[in-house]
């Protein structure tokens, strides 16, 4: 466990309810893992980045589920997951639905923006070949300085520009957040976020998957792994997301928009 907080507290019960397979379950915080001796168990799964970072660096012949990590960067580069014995399970939803989204909500005359960093390279290459995949035009801005995003967004964005925001904790953070929802209202730009909260807090809408969703497919990969299945997929997405609307924000900005079951469809 990467935290003692509420919802990773949340993840182990989902997961605990989800597993099929009676077994013991036993948890350990990140902090502790020096102490135990990791060939004692059959799977060994980490909960959020810390977690996953921690056991990255230990020595054991058990197989590893790392859950609820984002799919970014720096993941990719401190969990290889050389060996058979690894499998990712993503907090993020994949980038080709996000692009979906955005064609469902704008099918004309609107271009889609990614703020692109040195952290965010992976993903960025994903949502160009997802845009021209669909083709959709895309824009990418180049945030060379994180300490003044608002004012880049200001000057770089227009009200023909849908903005993509997907997990970063360089541009996306508490400290950012509300200026650059103010920034995007200023250009009339609508946000498609990641998250429940970043609607509440102004984003148009949000594309996301909960703790329990992220949790079952955690429970079904090790419920596989423990009846001797193959299990071929080494990264894995959520399956089941939600959908979030605010209708407040998009009365602001006139934008006819569905309800949230009827886009939910027309994704899967």
């Amino acid at each position: 466990m990467s935290s003692s907080g509420k919802m990773y507290q949340d993840f182990f019960v989902s997961l605990d309810n989800n597993l099929k397979n009676d077994m013991s379950l036993s948890k350990i915080m990140y902090s502790d893992i020096h102490n135990e001796n990791l060939n004692d168990y059959n799977v060994i799964v980490s909960v959020g980045y810390r977690a996953a970072t921690s056991i990255a660096k230990q020595e054991t012949n058990s197989q590893i589920v790392y859950s609820l990590i984002p799919d970014n960067e720096t993941v990719a580069r401190e969990i290889t997951c050389k060996e058979n014995n690894c499998y990712k399970i993503y907090i993020n939803q994949p980038v080709n639905r996000y692009v979906k989204l955005f064609k469902i909500l704008f099918p004309q005359g609107k271009k889609l923006v990614f703020a692109e960093t040195t952290g965010n390279s992976k993903i960025k290459q994903q949502v160009k070949t997802a845009a021209k995949k669909n083709k959709i035009t895309y824009k990418g801005i180049v945030l060379n300085d994180t300490q003044n995003i608002s004012r880049i967004f200001i000057n770089e964005l227009n009200d023909n520009d849908v903005l993509l925001a997907l997990p970063d904790s360089d541009i996306y953070n508490a400290n950012n957040a509300k200026s650059i929802i103010l920034s995007t209202y200023h250009t009339n730009v609508p946000i498609i976020s990641y998250s429940k909260s970043f609607v509440r807090a102004g984003a148009l809408i949000g594309l996301y998957s909960s703790i329990d969703n992220i949790s079952e497919m955690t429970a079904n990969i090790i419920d596989s792994i423990l009846t001797n299945e193959v299990v071929k997929q080494k990264e894995y997405y959520p399956d089941d997301f939600s959908i979030e609307v605010n209708s407040a924000v998009a009365r602001s900005l006139n934008i006819n928009i569905d309800k949230e079951s009827f886009i939910k469809r027309k994704l899967k």
